[in-house]
């Protein structure tokens, strides 16, 4: 019965090429932020904290501003926990390079209570023994450095590669405009660079927005961020209430695996997995050129597991009302007359009929962004 509920969902999804930011939207907010409903909400949470909200938290935030939701966000160690793993991801600190009972734990905390910015996290990233395994040798140290800190193509700036280099080894140099003279001064000068704060601008509105941040705005923010590292958490509320990620919302943008494992297991259970689960479950995923067979298995086995169960058909109250629900939970929107009466239809035919929908809802393609 899944196919026949599948066939009878509307064409909302993501096109697979917006996948690949090509937009250039840096836009002020238009007017007053208005309040959250389901498709906003379920963004936000996903882009902030890495997974759609709970029960609890949709019930308290639906109907009140986005400001205020952004705001709450901004200011727990969860948002900052989820920053710090998308971090560590960019810097390919994962598997067996990622960092475990490290001083990096001690980062979320401070970040949330602005004791430290995100270029004094970074700064620490670089400096970590996760990152030097990662990174071993003076020229791939110094080469992912210059390019992942700061932006800086090494092909074009090959001098500045060299005296990087030469430092790493010991040896006295102007690294970046600055004298550099062993491997911490190279992390120090480049983390503190104007470069350093153009990037990191130039990417965090990227996987916000999934648009790409203009050369001007990319100037102006870097700038910004360089002499006011502190402001990040008002450029990030900025930029969640500019048009361009009005258009992000709009549109849609595919989950990663990691963020697909978290929201499937808060969508089915309420509940996050461990850590643990999480890591394994993204690294199987990383690992297949086409990841939907596995995540459908998952989802297979959540439905049939203690503590995700799909409920049976005399547990869900009135179907009407279950479907409109399960549609704005887990799509962020509600289903058409059609798609209404097929999924109603579906999850009255039988005990197993809720576990019928909920398959093909979170099976589908519109699952899978957010």
């Amino acid at each position: 019965m899944a196919d026949p509920l599948r066939h009878r969902m509307s064409s909302r999804v993501l096109d697979p090429v917006m996948s690949t930011p090509a937009r250039t939207n840096d836009d002020p907010p238009a007017g007053p932020i208005p309040a959250l409903d389901d498709r906003w909400l379920r963004s936000l949470s996903t882009d902030l904290v890495g997974r759609p909200p709970y029960a609890a938290e949709r019930e308290r935030w639906l109907g009140k501003p986005r400001a205020a939701y952004v705001a709450a966000l901004l200011a727990t160690e969860e948002a900052w926990r989820h920053w710090l793993d998308e971090q560590l991801y960019y810097f390919m600190l994962i598997d067996s390079f990622r960092p475990v009972g490290t001083s990096l734990d001690e980062l979320p905390p401070l970040l949330a209570k602005r004791a430290m910015t995100p270029r004094d996290a970074l700064h620490r990233i670089a400096l970590s023994t996760s990152f030097e395994a990662r990174n071993p040798g003076a020229d791939t140290f110094v080469t992912v450095v210059m390019e992942q800190l700061c932006g800086i193509e090494v092909q074009k700036s090959k001098r500045e590669l060299e005296i990087g280099k030469a430092a790493y080894d010991g040896d006295g140099g102007l690294f970046l405009g600055s004298r550099a003279t062993n491997q911490s001064d190279v992390v120090r000068i480049a983390a503190t660079h104007q470069d350093a704060a153009r990037h990191l601008a130039e990417r965090e509105f990227e996987r916000l927005t999934r648009s790409t941040l203009s050369k001007r705005e990319r100037a102006r923010t870097g700038k910004r961020l360089h002499r006011a590292p502190r402001e990040f958490v008002e450029v990030l509320t900025e930029w969640l209430a500019s048009d361009a990620y009005a258009q992000r919302v709009a549109l849609g943008a595919p989950l990663s695996n990691r963020n697909w494992v978290r929201a499937i297991y808060v969508d089915l259970g309420g509940a996050l997995p461990s850590d643990d689960a999480t890591e394994a479950l993204r690294s199987a995923l990383d690992g297949l050129g086409d990841p939907v067979p596995l995540r459908s298995a998952i989802v297979r086995m959540l439905l049939d597991g203690e503590g995700t169960r799909a409920p049976r058909s005399g547990d869900i109250g009135d179907p009407g009302a279950w479907v409109d629900t399960t549609f704005s939970r887990l799509l962020g929107r509600a289903p058409t007359a059609d798609e209404r009466a097929a999924f109603v239809g579906a999850a009255s035919a039988g005990a197993d009929g809720p576990e019928i929908v909920l398959y093909t809802l979170v099976t589908s393609e519109e699952y899978q962004t957010s």
